[in-house]
């Protein structure tokens, strides 16, 4: 093995956290029509949402709690002329951390501090909550009382309809995390899921960058672990590429995932060699290091050096 794969490590674009909030990011408007219609109405979309990332970062600091990378708080402005702060949380599977409710209520109490405006809190939940846990804040003591309710989009609950419409990126990313929960452990319809829904994704005409996003989105959700069928959603994805452009840009996200966790797990290792050739073949084809970076996932570092290597003339 030559020295670039034998130096491949997993690196840290594997913030999956990051990515979910990038996708609340760049398709916001479309989560707010899935999770609150009315505001979305409501709101002025020819300006672009403000999306407050330090002022958010202040509210866990005070409250001496590390930032949550899902969390958003974001300001948006409605036909009316006034505006509204919305505060969003997004747990990816799993069932969290700690009482979402208390949580909920102190970021709520911090942003009316810093803005003196009460907040619409909306938690996105790709899994149910502990059963005994309340959708809401409540406190009473001696006959004085408080309250806090906000939106619970649970999306297990959620209708198909209601996610599939308007061709929403969001959407079928979120349909993704309703049938991975629902699916268990059970590798055959994790997979038979995941294969209808590369079917729905491939039909989308969303550009390379949209495409790719949501992939990586919705691969995670579902993490086949089963060697089998993992190999074989490679072969599907390969039947869905048009091109070979496509194949070497949507089929490498299943086959870098697929060798990285391997090769956490002690499986076959030869798939990254495969990855290189796609990052010579992507980078000759005039692919930038950045694309092929998010393409397969080889430390950039790496991926400028078989650059360099192109550009003289020479293979790694």
């Amino acid at each position: 093995m030559d020295k670039i794969n034998a130096t491949y490590t997993l690196p840290e674009r594997f913030d999956y956290d990051n990515l979910f909030k990038t996708v609340l990011r760049r398709y916001f408007w479309e989560a707010l029509k899935i999770f609150l219609p009315a505001l979305y109405e409501a709101a002025d979309k020819t300006v672009a949402p403000e999306f407050l990332e330090q002022e958010l970062q202040k509210v866990t600091f005070s409250l001496g709690e590390g930032a949550n990378s899902t969390d958003l708080l974001v300001r948006i402005g409605l036909k009316n002329g006034s505006g509204e702060l919305i505060l969003c949380h997004l747990e990816v599977q799993g069932e969290g951390g700690g009482d979402l409710a208390l949580r909920m209520y102190r970021y709520k109490e911090m942003i009316h501090l810093l803005y003196h405006t009460e907040p619409i809190g909306i938690a996105v939940l790709t899994a149910p909550r502990p059963r005994k846990e309340k959708p809401f804040y409540s406190w009473e003591k001696f006959g004085v009382t408080v309250g806090y309710g906000y939106i619970n989009a649970d999306i297990t609950g959620m209708k198909d309809d209601a996610l599939l419409a308007d061709d929403s990126r969001v959407g079928l990313v979120l349909y993704a995390a309703k049938y991975a929960y629902l699916s268990g452990n059970n590798e055959g319809e994790k997979f038979r899921y995941l294969r209808s829904i590369s079917n729905l994704w491939a039909e989308r005409g969303w550009d390379k960058d949209d495409k790719r996003i949501i992939l990586l989105a919705v691969e995670y959700l579902f993490r086949l672990k089963d060697e089998d069928y993992a190999k074989r959603m490679v072969e599907h994805m390969e039947t869905l590429a048009k091109s070979e452009e496509e194949k070497e840009a949507y089929v490498s996200i299943f086959e870098r995932v697929y060798t990285a966790r391997g090769k956490e797990e002690g499986r076959v290792e030869g798939r990254v060699e495969g990855l290189v050739d796609v990052a010579r073949r992507m980078l000759g084809k005039g692919y930038s290091v950045g694309e092929v970076a998010e393409c397969t996932v080889l430390p950039r570092a790496e991926i400028e050096a078989i650059s360099s290597s192109l550009q003289h003339g020479s293979r790694l």
